[in-house]
């Protein structure tokens, strides 16, 4: 649901039915406006649709097999086989709601098989999975990350971010960074958009089919749940 930044907090109360302002009168809103209730667990009546907005689940976003493109800020210095692997900034038509900075290049990754604890967990598929409570977007969970510069497979885009910054930046300090900001994946319309914004529900629009998807999907079990 697209909301414009210039949001305005309005509290009200529940009367007979109806929403009115906290100190009284109507709520003066246009008719089909749309907004956020956020409300007290205390205040709910009926367990199940409690239940129903709260339940945690896990949506399969991105399958196995999927390519990621990974930001890097590179400078001179690098091995011949290690440039090899890079992706010029131009090559990778990106989404610009993420900056990245002039020296930034892109080093390709593919989501592998299930980690060791999710085997355990009798999942037999890897890939990009989204966790959520009711239609919250809490994180993304992922499966092996298959590694370019012969790295050995790691069990998480943090682990993955971090192997490839202390190869392709070692000129950095800290070998940490924002891995929704960092990773991209490609839309149907071929454009690489951040990891961030599956996470993102208000970023959903016509054009980003798999993120429509997602949530269209995530609509339907939670109306079945509510009703």
């Amino acid at each position: 649901m697209p909301l414009s930044t210039k949001i305005i907090r309005v509290p009200v109360k529940l009367v007979d039915g109806h929403w009115e302002l906290l100190y009284g009168g109507a709520v003066k809103v246009k008719d089909g406006a749309l907004g956020d209730l956020h409300l007290d667990r205390s205040a709910f009546s009926d367990r199940h649709f409690l239940k129903a907005l709260t339940e945690k689940r896990a949506v399969r976003v991105l399958p196995q097999g999927t390519e990621l493109r990974v930001a890097l800020t590179v400078k001179s210095g690098l091995p011949d086989r290690l440039l090899a692997e890079l992706l010029p900034h131009d090559a990778t038509r990106h989404s610009h709601t993420v900056r990245l900075a002039a020296e930034s290049k892109f080093v390709s990754v593919r989501l592998g098989g299930p980690t060791a604890q999710q085997i355990r967990k009798e999942q037999s598929e890897g890939g990009l999975t989204l966790c959520l409570e009711g239609m919250e977007a809490r994180y993304l969970e992922s499966s092996l990350v298959n590694l370019p510069g012969g790295l050995m497979p790691v069990d998480s885009l943090n682990h993955a971010f971090t192997r490839l910054s202390e190869l392709f930046e070692p000129w950095r300090k800290s070998h940490t960074g924002n891995v929704y900001e960092r990773f991209f994946y490609k839309e149907e319309n071929g454009i690489w958009y951040p990891l961030d914004d599956l996470r993102c529900r208000e970023l959903v629009s016509a054009e980003r089919q798999i993120i429509q998807r997602l949530w269209d999907d995530v609509a339907r079990q939670l109306g079945a749940a509510l009703f």
